[in-house]
């Protein structure tokens, strides 16, 4: 019999145990990466101390349990799928009923941040719009607005001297602020493409072009494309 002062410690954890604890750890954090000070904090039968001394080291017990051995990085706000940023968009849509504001995102516990749609879009309602135009197929607007148009800006004269109000075409500006003003949905049945794909809005003149209806803010209104066809020429008030 050889005499040595080494032994075997009967309270030595087998690399099956702590893995098992690993993985049952992350469990509890949606197997997402967790420090070594998270783990701690939720394990029963070992601690880090006690995965590193039996792998080597941190990343290698995470490795050695099948897990992510480093945190996400966050992708950066440009690179954001846009799909993806109108899917929250459309969830928190309908989860208010209405197209939200700031505080309203921001009480929805969003995946996406405010600034991140200010930011991809240039501007909040330019992200609105794109997701509306995103759902419906059409889109709404023939440029990208930067922000929210004043009336002298949406009912300025043009060079060649017919006044707005005399233009069958409405302007992207006036076009918007009346799409705001009803909520990017139809005044008459309500439906929006936040809420149904298939939707696609019209801004109708109240009083029709052709029997003298002017393009201002005050006759106009949104329309989605039945009803504005069941409605044709009528002029509605």
């Amino acid at each position: 019999m050889t005499f040595t002062l080494q032994r075997n410690r009967i309270d030595k954890l087998s690399q099956e145990t702590v893995i098992a604890e690993l993985r049952r750890v992350a469990e509890h954090y949606g197997f997402r990466y967790f420090t070594g000070r998270e783990f701690d904090r939720v394990a029963n039968n070992c601690k880090k101390a006690t995965a590193m001394r039996t792998f080597g080291s941190w990343k290698a017990a995470l490795r050695a349990a099948g897990l992510e051995v480093e945190p996400r990085r966050k992708p950066r706000k440009d690179q954001i799928p846009e799909p993806e940023l109108f899917a929250e968009l459309e969830r928190i849509w309908g989860l208010r009923g209405h197209r939200p504001s700031r505080i309203e995102w921001e009480a929805s516990n969003p995946r996406f941040s405010y600034t991140t749609y200010k930011t991809r879009f240039n501007g909040w309602t330019n992200a609105c719009v794109r997701f509306i135009e995103f759902k419906s197929g059409e889109p709404l607007l023939t440029t990208s607005l930067q922000q929210t148009p004043s009336r002298s800006q949406a009912l300025s004269e043009p060079p060649s001297g017919v006044l707005p109000s005399r233009r069958r075409n409405i302007p992207d500006r006036l076009r918007l602020r009346v799409l705001i003003r009803d909520g990017f949905s139809c005044v008459f049945c309500g439906r929006s493409p936040a809420t149904e794909r298939s939707v696609n809005l019209h801004i109708d003149h109240k009083v029709p072009f052709s029997d003298g209806g002017e393009t201002i803010f005050e006759n106009l209104q949104t329309l989605c494309k039945e009803c504005n066809l069941g409605k044709g020429a009528l002029d509605i008030r």
